[in-house]
C-alpha cells in the first residue's frame, strides 16, 4: 500500500484477493454472542447514597470478543487462487494481534489499533475489516520501524497519525501511507531534565496542532509541542496531595538549615497516565496510582487549570467507592484510561479490576460494567477503552482480544434522561426518569431527576416525596422551602381575612357593650 515498500505493497495485493475471495476480510473469530443482564459474566452495580454498592440493571452489554486470528475458511478461499503464493502462516502473523496496548477512532470511523508486540499499527473498519497496516516508515529516504510503541492518535483535521513509538523514544506523525511528516523527540532545553529517559506513552493533538506527549518518565504533566515540533513546556501537572506527612516535611524545611534541606526529600506530584480529548477541546487526564486521591480524573482548559473540580467539587471520587464490595477484592481502583462520548460523559478503565465506570459530564456515575475473568465480558489485563456511537470497545493486552460492549435498552433510557436533564430540560427528563424506575428500582439517579423535574415545575410536595427516597437532604430541604411558601401563599389571604372580621366584629361589639346597646350572657345578673 506504499510506494516506498514494494515486497509489502506485493503482499497486499494478495490481501486485496483474499479480501475479494472472502467478502470480508475479518480479523475477528472469538464472536459470542451476549444477551441481557441474566446472562452476563459479571454482576453490575451502583450506588446508593450512603457509598454501598447495590444491584443495578446492566447499561451495557459484551457484543462480542475480537481475537485477531484468522479465519481459516478465508485461507481456505485464496489458497486455491492462480498466481497466489503465501503461506498461512504468514497470513495469520499479517491479521493476528499481539499485546494491544491503544485503540483509536478516527472522525472517518476507522479503528487504529496499537498491536505493540508485533511493533505495528493495524487500521480496520468498524466491521473489523482490515483495510491498512502500518510497519515500515519512509522518512526522507530512510526507512523507520516501530519498538513497543503503545499509543496513537488521529488529527481529523488533518488526517496525520501520531504514532508513540516509545522504545525508540519518539513520536511519529505521518500520513496512512506511512511517509513521516515530523519526529519529536526528547527536549533538549535545560527545562527538560536531561537525566530524564523520553518514553511515550500516549499522544494527542489540539485544534491548534500543539501536540501533547504523555512521557512515563515525566511528572510535571504532559510534554507539549507546537506544530513545528518546538517544545513548548509542560501542560496540567497533577497537585502533590497533602499528606500528614508531607505538611509536616513542609514545616520542618521551614526552620531547617539549608544542608538539612538538601537532604530531604522533595514532594513531587504522580504523573498522569493517560488523556482524551473532547469535542469542544478540553484535555481529560486520569492518573493510575491507586495511592493518589486528589487529582484521580482532571478536566483542563488551555491554561491546564482543573475545571472539573470547579464545576463538580473536590469531592467526587472516581471508581470503586467501596473495594471490598466482593471480599475477593482488596484493591484501589487504578484509573489507566479516560475516554469523552459526545455528551460529555466520561468512560474511565480500571485497571486493578478491569472494570469499565461511565460517569455523564457531571460525574455521576450512570453503569459500571467488567471485571476479571475469563469470560465474555471480563479482562485480565486492561490496556485502553475507546467509544462510537452507542458502543464501548475495550483492550486486554493479556488475553490479546478487543470485547465490544453495546448499550442496552435500559442503558438508552438512562442516557436519554442524563443528557435532557443535565441540558436543563427537567420536564422533558420526567418520563424517561420514571421509565428507568421501572428498570430498577435502585437507580438513586432516577429518584433525583424525577423530584427535579417536580421541583422545576413547582410542585414541591411531591417533589420532597422523590427526593426523600433518594435521601437528598439539600434538594429536599429545597423542595421543603417552596412547599411552605406555597402553604402560606395559599392559606395567607383567607387567614388575614378572618382575622381582620374577627378584629372587626370584636371591634364593633365592644362598642355596642360601651353603648349599653347590647348585653353580653356574662354581664347578665345570675348568669342569665
Amino acid at each position: 500500500m506504499r510506494e516506498n515498500n514494494k515486497e509489502k505493497g506485493d503482499d497486499m495485493s494478495g490481501f486485496k484477493k483474499l479480501i475479494a475471495a472472502a467478502g470480508a476480510g475479518l480479523i475477528m473469530t472469538s464472536v459470542c454472542a451476549a444477551s441481557v443482564s441474566a446472562s452476563e459474566s459479571y454482576d453490575p452495580y451502583s450506588y446508593d447514597r450512603w457509598g454501598d454498592a447495590v444491584a443495578s440493571q446492566v447499561g451495557y452489554t459484551a457484543e462480542k470478543s475480537i481475537d485477531g486470528q484468522l479465519i481459516n475458511g478465508l485461507y481456505e478461499k485464496v489458497e486455491s487462487m492462480e498466481g497466489f503464493d503465501y503461506d498461512e502462516e504468514s497470513w495469520k502473523n499479517l491479521l493476528n494481534f499481539k499485546e494491544p496496548s491503544d485503540i483509536y477512532i478516527s472522525a472517518d470511523d476507522l479503528i487504529y489499533l496499537v498491536d505493540k508486540g508485533n511493533a505495528r499499527i493495524l487500521v480496520t473498519d468498524l466491521d473489523f475489516n482490515l483495510v491498512n497496516y502500518l510497519d515500515k516508515f519512509n522518512y526522507n529516504g530512510e526507512e523507520l520501524t516501530l519498538k513497543n510503541p503503545e499509543g496513537v492518535f488521529v488529527d481529523q483535521y488533518t488526517g496525520y497519525i501520531y504514532i508513540c513509538d516509545t522504545e525508540n523514544a519518539r513520536v511519529i506523525k505521518c500520513d496512512t501511507e506511512g511517509n513521516v511528516d515530523r519526529i519529536f523527540e526528547k527536549p533538549t532545553t535545560e527545562l527538560y531534565s536531561q537525566e530524564l529517559t523520553f518514553n511515550p506513552r500516549k499522544v494527542l493533538v489540539d485544534k491548534a496542532g500543539n501536540v501533547y506527549v504523555v512521557v512515563r518518565s515525566v511528572t510535571k504533566g504532559a510534554v507539549m509541542y507546537d506544530m513545528n515540533g518546538e517544545f513548548m513546556g509542560f501542560y496540567g501537572a497533577n497537585r502533590v496531595e497533602q499528606t500528614a506527612e508531607i505538611i509536616m516535611n513542609a514545616f520542618w524545611n521551614t526552620i531547617a538549615t539549608d544542608e538539612q534541606r538538601s537532604h530531604s526529600v522533595r514532594s513531587i506530584p504522580i504523573g498522569f497516565t493517560n488523556f482524551d480529548l473532547d469535542d469542544d477541546g478540553f484535555i481529560y487526564t486520569v492518573t493510575e496510582s491507586s495511592e493518589v486521591k486528589t487529582d484521580t480524573v482532571k478536566k483542563l482548559n488551555p491554561r491546564g487549570a482543573n475545571i472539573l473540580a470547579s464545576t463538580v467539587g473536590d469531592e467526587v471520587s472516581f471508581g470503586d467507592i467501596s473495594p471490598a464490595y466482593y471480599s475477593i477484592y482488596t484493591k484501589e481502583s487504578q484509573l489507566t484510561d479516560i475516554d469523552i462520548g459526545p455528551n460529555g460523559e466520561m468512560n474511565i478503565l480500571d485497571f486493578a479490576h478491569g472494570r469499565i465506570f461511565q460517569y455523564d459530564k457531571m460525574a455521576n456515575l450512570m453503569f459500571v460494567l467488567g471485571g476479571t475473568g475469563d469470560q465474555l465480558g471480563t479482562f485480565r489485563s486492561v490496556s485502553a477503552l475507546e467509544s462510537h456511537d452507542n458502543k464501548i470497545y475495550v483492550l486486554d493486552s493479556r488475553k490479546n482480544c478487543i470485547t465490544i460492549f453495546e448499550r442496552t435498552a435500559f442503558g438508552e433510557i438512562v442516557t436519554e434522561a442524563t443528557n435532557l436533564y443535565n441540558e436543563g430540560y427537567y420536564a422533558e427528563s420526567y418520563e424517561p426518569w420514571l421509565n428507568v424506575i421501572k428498570y430498577d428500582g435502585n437507580y438513586r439517579r432516577a429518584y433525583i431527576g424525577i423530584g427535579n423535574a417536580l421541583l422545576n415545575s413547582e410542585q414541591y410536595k411531591e417533589a420532597m416525596k422523590y427526593f426523600r427516597i433518594s435521601i437528598s437532604r439539600s434538594r429536599y430541604n429545597k423542595a421543603y422551602e417552596g412547599y411552605r411558601d406555597e402553604l402560606m401563599q395559599k392559606y395567607f389571604t383567607p387567614v388575614l381575612i378572618i382575622i381582620i372580621v374577627l378584629a372587626i366584629v370584636i371591634s364593633v361589639l365592644k362598642k355596642l357593650n360601651k353603648n349599653g346597646t347590647i348585653t353580653f350572657p356574662w354581664q347578665r345578673k345570675g348568669g342569665v
